[in-house]
């Protein structure tokens, strides 16, 4: 299997611990599995982050393909509207998946990233800014 280009690459990567179980991963007799941000975690460790959440512990990046359940709430965002103290709200936002910054139109589901469209995301500074008084 020929991975050249197809991957990215972390120096050391396999030197470090499983951030779940803080063990070693290199010498580990436990097959290690390689999440799509570069960083390893014990397979194990893997299936039971999954239990609890999609996110690499530690860039938060999506640890899987979450296309599917991004368009199921895209759905869920446009059938659920908002009270009318946010409807015009925006906020600022930094996307876990493409580290890129945004301004939004709030939604107590998730705010959706312009730029790659994912819903990992985490709301920048606080800060909420009424559409109306732009």
């Amino acid at each position: 299997m020929n991975l050249q280009g197809k991957h990215k690459c972390i120096e050391n990567v396999s030197r470090q611990n499983c951030p779940i179980c803080l063990e070693d991963i290199h010498t580990s007799r436990v097959v290690a599995h390689v999440l799509p941000c570069g960083h390893l975690l014990h397979r194990t460790c893997y299936e039971e982050m999954l239990k609890e959440g999609y996110r690499c512990p530690l860039c938060m990046h999506s640890a899987l393909d979450m296309t599917r359940y991004w368009r199921q709430l895209d759905d869920e965002v446009a059938q659920t509207p908002m009270p009318s103290e946010y409807q015009n709200m925006t906020v600022d936002i930094l996307c876990n998946d493409c580290n890129g910054r945004s301004t939004v139109q709030f939604h107590i589901l998730g705010m959706k990233c312009k730029i790659c469209e994912s819903y990992n995301t985490a709301q920048a500074g606080g800060r909420r800014i009424s559409l109306d008084q732009q």
